[in-house]
């Protein structure tokens, strides 16, 4: 790639808002809202995926989907069609222009894929119609930092289990408390763009009642912001269909 080319990814990349911050080589790695790589260990992702089929549900600007397409998946990746289509309540207020929210949807995912030149393949669905008969079945279900944006987590957790042949792993943000009973914290009434925070019995439960087969508490940690600001503790469970 020539020096000229790389200064025009640069100002693209720089043109746009990031939820991921992804190397792309060249010495280019784009400004994301977080920075997973620091939590990669955290979420349990196979190192060996080869021949595997993987779906990464929700995957904003595709960090996860690219890091499972390195380690051998083949992946397919889902995000909404459009910015309103999430799973918002009548509080809710954008924070900058639709034009700006829809682009921050669709375009670092674009822009990275071709960049890596990434097979990974996008299906634009929401994840309340997410089955086997829109999408098929997959070894690796991913899902994160999801469930806590959406007023039917359960429904969610079912569709995922509908879709997952061998394995989910399943990271949302939760509540850090020492009581054994499944409880969470609700607060949609805030502003309706985050419903719900379930302590670690309440996730282990909501797995449950959604009919995987088995599952294990895998970490716990706390997401920050890049720029250094705490973010929201997270707990990670890897739920699966296969014995």
């Amino acid at each position: 790639m020539t020096e000229r080319e790389i200064k025009k990814i640069k100002q693209k990349v720089s043109m746009l808002i990031w939820y991921h911050t992804i190397d792309l080589g060249y010495g280019i790695v784009t400004p994301g809202i977080y920075d997973h790589r620091r939590y990669l260990e955290f979420y349990g992702i196979p190192d060996d995926l080869s021949g595997k089929s993987a779906l990464d549900i929700g995957t904003a600007s595709g960090y996860f989907s690219f890091e499972m397409e390195k380690k051998g998946a083949k992946v397919t990746a889902t995000d909404l069609a459009k910015w309103m289509d999430h799973d918002f309540g009548a509080l809710y207020k954008p924070d900058r222009p639709l034009d700006v929210l829809q682009g921050y949807l669709q375009k670092p995912f674009e822009l990275a894929k071709k960049v890596l030149n990434s097979g990974v393949k996008k299906k634009k669905i929401n994840i309340y119609d997410v089955s086997p008969d829109t999408l098929g079945t997959f070894d690796l279900v991913f899902c994160s930092s999801l469930l806590l944006h959406l007023t039917d987590p359960i429904r969610a957790l079912q569709n995922i289990r509908s879709v997952t042949r061998e394995m989910a792993i399943i990271a949302t943000g939760i509540r850090r408390d020492e009581n054994k009973e499944p409880l969470a914290s609700f607060s949609g009434h805030k502003e309706g763009a985050a419903w719900w925070l379930p302590n670690r019995p309440c996730l282990e439960s909501m797995i449950q009642s959604t009919g995987f087969k088995h599952w294990e508490w895998f970490s716990e940690f706390r997401l920050d912001y890049r720029d250094g600001r705490a973010g929201t503790y997270h707990g990670v469970i890897h739920a699966y269909n296969s014995p």
